[in-house]
Order: structure tokens, then sequence, then C-alpha cells
């Protein structure tokens, strides 16, 4: 990526913006410590200094130069100033030549140029002056020199540190601003070559488990169910060319025969109805395919209610009944007790006839097809079986893929729907079909993994 892209980018817009952050919050902090350095410190000599100013009025002037000269004495660092002045302003004792220009109130105030004792510069220094009984003055001061020191360390301090500071969070802003962008990059051209045509293609997944990576996962995601669709599509579009293919070249083979034969009118009917026989095989073909993306597409979760799974089992086996009896078929349903569940009452007839439509279908004559509701777990287990042939186990997975018939079922009537709707109306209950051995037979199986995994089943 061009280092100019980098400048440009989010990332290191949010890192300059942050160093600048930085930058203040740092010469805010300095400065504080700053002003409370200057300020706290002169505030303490200051008490010092008018506490002393005060205890001195009440010693005598004997007292008094003895105390003056021990501070002198001790006073090793040369910071301390001190001075007894007589009634008149001349001086009488002390290290200060003169009294400085501060009003003699007993408090503290602040002489930025003083003279110093040996007379060779000026400093900022504290002063305190108060007036003896006598008339006489009393000076105490005290050096700032050491505080305003310590208030230039802080300065270079905050000009040393503040610069480098300021260049090594924009440093880390550009690199991570690269990085970045490249990886946007890298997004943006996988995108491209996606609206290209290159359906496999993914998104780079990078980052770990930051927000960027999420997203890129949900893409990720959302583009392989894309292309399963796209692959369903695709196959359902040959299997419907394939399905209507067959019964409209059958009806247009009979009519133009009839046509080209100059047959009478019996035979026109004849042909007639064999071609109206095969336009509607094409078109129930039609309507179970919009039967399935309707229910695919349906958004009627608001429309679920409790109800019974097994009341709804007994009304569908006895509609079934009469084509079982014409097949000599024993059809049982066992519901034992109430098989409580949330969803959509009419769907899941549907979903449940399918699967016995299905069993009778492929039940020879004088077999048993067994319909059993029951609480497994906590949800409804429903359970269909029946005495056919049964399916391979390879074939377990695909039948419920549309137009796909198992083994043997091209002899029986169908499109190769039933299971493939019954499906799309389970899992939209939360539900999960399945099929397996029956010893012989098969069993399909309609149960939700667990109560979070359904949503809509609950128990009674």
């Amino acid at each position: 990526m061009p280092r100019s892209n980098v400048f440009r980018a989010q990332a290191f817009r949010l890192a300059l913006t942050f160093s600048l952050a930085i930058s203040v919050a740092t010469i805010s902090a300095f400065a504080f410590v700053y002003l409370q350095v200057s300020h706290v410190d002169v505030q303490r000599v200051g008490t010092i200094l008018v506490d002393e100013a005060a205890k001195s009025e009440r010693d005598s002037d004997d007292q008094l130069r003895r105390a003056l000269e021990l501070r002198l004495t001790r006073d090793i660092r040369r910071l301390d100033y001190v001075a007894l002045f007589d009634a008149s302003g001349g001086k009488v004792f002390g290290d200060v030549a003169a009294l400085p220009p501060v009003p003699v109130d007993g408090a503290a105030h602040v002489v930025q140029q003083q003279l110093l004792p040996d007379s060779n510069g000026y400093e900022p220094a504290l002063f305190v002056a108060r007036r003896r009984p006598d008339g006489g003055i009393v000076l105490f001061g005290r050096s700032l020199r050491e505080v305003y020191d310590l208030q230039g360390s802080v300065l270079r301090a905050l000009a040393t540190a503040l610069l480098p500071t300021v260049l090594v969070i924009l440093a880390i802003g550009a690199v991570f601003a690269r990085r970045a962008s490249m990886r946007f990059e890298r997004i943006h051209d996988a995108i491209m070559r996606i609206m290209d045509g290159d359906l496999g293609s993914r998104l780079p997944a990078e980052g770990g488990g930051d927000d960027l990576a999420k997203v890129t996962k949900a893409v990720n995601l959302m583009l392989d169910e894309i292309e399963r669709l796209l692959d369903q599509l695709k196959s359902i579009g040959d299997n419907i060319a394939h399905d209507l293919r067959t019964p409209l070249m059958v009806a247009r083979t009979r009519i133009v025969r009839a046509l080209d034969e100059d047959a009478d009118t019996a035979s026109l009917r004849s042909a007639m109805n064999v071609a109206l026989a095969q336009i509607d095989r094409a078109s129930v073909t039609i309507s179970a395919i919009l039967r399935v993306s309707a229910v695919e597409n349906s958004a009627r979760r608001n429309r679920f209610r409790e109800f019974d799974l097994g009341a709804v089992c007994l009304e569908v086996a006895e509609f079934y009944e009469p084509w079982a009896e014409a097949k000599r078929i024993e059809l049982t349903v066992q519901a034992p007790a109430p098989a409580l569940m949330l969803g959509d009452e009419d769907l899941v007839r549907e979903a449940v006839s399918n699967l016995v439509d299905n069993a009778i279908k492929f039940t020879p004559d004088g077999g048993t097809v067994r319909v059993e509701v029951a609480m497994a777990g906590g949800v409804p287990r429903l359970s269909v079986s029946d005495t056919g042939p049964g399916v391979p186990a390879q074939d377990r997975t695909r039948i419920f893929r549309r137009f796909i018939r198992g083994v043997g079922a091209d002899a029986a009537p169908g499109h190769g729907l039933g299971l493939d709707i019954a499906r799309t109306i389970a899992e939209l209950h939360g539900f999960q079909l399945t099929v397996e051995d029956n010893r012989p037979g098969a069993r399909f199986i309609m149960q939700a993994t667990s109560k979070a995994a359904a949503g809509f089943a609950r128990a009674a």
C-alpha cells in the first residue's frame, strides 16, 4: 500500500488525534505539577515565616538579635534573609541592606528581584515584615531560588518528554494504520473477486477475535449460504426443466400426431385427454415447487399457537385410513399423552401428512405404518415408521433434497418434494427431520435436539 495512503487512512488520523489528546493530557499534568510545586512550596515557606515573625514580637531586642544570629549561622545554603530595623527604618542587624518594597503587615509577599547579601546579583525571595511594640521592624525572608529551579526542571522535563512521546505515538499509529489499511485492501480485493463471479472466494479471516474478524466471519458464512442457495437454485432449475419437459413433450407429440393423421373426433378427444393429463402433471409439479418456496419464505412465526401434536397425528391418520385399508396396511397411532408444542398447526399437519403419505406409498400391501408421538427430554418427538423397502444409508441425507427420490421410487407417483416440504416445516419450528433403519422399512423422526435449540417446543 502506498505510504501516502497510510497517512490518509482513518487509523492514522485516529492515532494522530490520540497523540494530540495524550500531548494535551501530558501538558496538563505537567502544568498541574508545576503550579503545585510553585504554589505549595511558596505557601509552606510563607506560613513558616509568618509564624516566626509573630513569635519574635514578644522577644526582647537582645533575645531577637541572638535568634537572628543563630538563624544566619545555621543557614549553610545561604537561603535565609533576616534583619532588624529601628523605628526610622535604619538597619540595626541582618544580611539585608535595606527594607524590601513589601508592606509591614505580618503577611508573606514575593519580591522578584532581591539583592543578594554579597551584592553580586539578584534572586526571587519571600519576605514577611512585622512591626514590633517599640516601633522597630523585624524582617524574615527566604530565597525562592530552589523553588524556581525546580519549576525550571519541570519545564525542561516537559519539553524533553513531550516531543518523543508524540513521535512514538505517531509512529505506532502509522504502523497500525498500515496494517489496518492492508487488511482492508485484502478484504476489498476479495469482494471485487466475488463481484467478478468468483463465488468460491472468501474474505480473509485475520485479526483473531476483533470486531472486524467477527464481521468477516459472518460475511463468509453468508457467502457460504449464498453459494449453497445458488447451487441449489441451479439444481432446481435443471430438475424443473427435466420434470416439465417430459409431460410437455408427450402432450405436444400426441397433439401433433393427432393433427398429422387427420384423426376423427374420438382420436382427437383421446389425444386432448392425454395432453391435458400431462399438463396437469406439470401443473402439479409447479404447485409443489411454489409450496416449498412459500414455506421456506414464510414469516408465520407470529401465528404460532399451542396445540397437541398427538391430536394432529390422529387427524392425519383418520384422513389416510381409507387409502391404508385399500392396500390392506395396518395404520396405527400411538399418542398416550398430550404432546403440546408451539407452532403453526396447519404447517405441522402438512408435514405429518407428507410423512404418512410417503410411508403408505412405499409400504407394500399387507404392511404396517406406525405413527408415534411422545415427549422426550421435554420436547415432542414424532416417529413415522413403515415396513417398506427402507432407505439405504448413502441416501439418508440426499432424499430430503428437492426432486431426489430414493431407490425403487421411480414406479411410485410423486415429484420428490414431499420430504423436502416436511424438512422445511420441521426446521421452521426448530426441529430436525432424520431417517433411520426400521428393520424392515424406514423410520422418520422429527425431534428438537433440545429446548434451547427448538425455541418453540415445550413440555406439557
